[in-house]
């Protein structure tokens, strides 16, 4: 099932400039593919024209959470992004003529209090970051 960006607006916290994912490719219990438009100088993210690869993380946190909302049937679970760990950056910024960015997150455990996923953003075919992030809920998960 692929879903759009409006579909995306729906299920995140996160909207307008700050909503950073523009599709949903595909996922399932445990995995979920996304894609970004090629960030610009005018990104929210953007520091003296670029985008830092470390915001990548970013990109991944709301791939989870549209992940947590698919998995729920609704909106995402209220919850912070509590700890990045095994973070490796593969570029300086984010290429903003690289063309889109793919997002890649999998589910590794799930609890009542959280959840830890690892993930990969990449562009052309190319790393950008990989590493592993944990959610904490702010509400108990449904």
């Amino acid at each position: 099932m692929t879903l759009d960006r409006a579909a995306i607006e729906q299920r995140l916290p996160h909207a307008g400039a700050m909503c950073l994912l523009d599709a949903v490719q595909q996922w399932d219990a445990t995995d979920i593919q996304c894609v970004a438009a090629a960030p610009g100088a005018e990104h929210p993210l953007a520091r003296g024209g670029a985008v830092p690869a470390v915001a990548a993380a970013e990109y991944a946190a709301q791939a989870t959470a549209m992940h947590g909302a698919l998995l729920g049937g609704g909106r995402a679970p209220a919850g912070l992004l509590a700890k990045l760990s095994d973070v490796a950056l593969h570029a300086r910024y984010i290429p903003a003529d690289g063309g889109p960015l793919a997002v890649h997150a999998r589910l590794l455990g799930r609890s009542a209090s959280g959840c830890l996923y690892d993930f990969a953003v990449d562009c052309a075919q190319r790393p950008i970051a990989r590493g592993r992030l944990m959610v904490a809920f702010t509400a108990p998960a449904e």
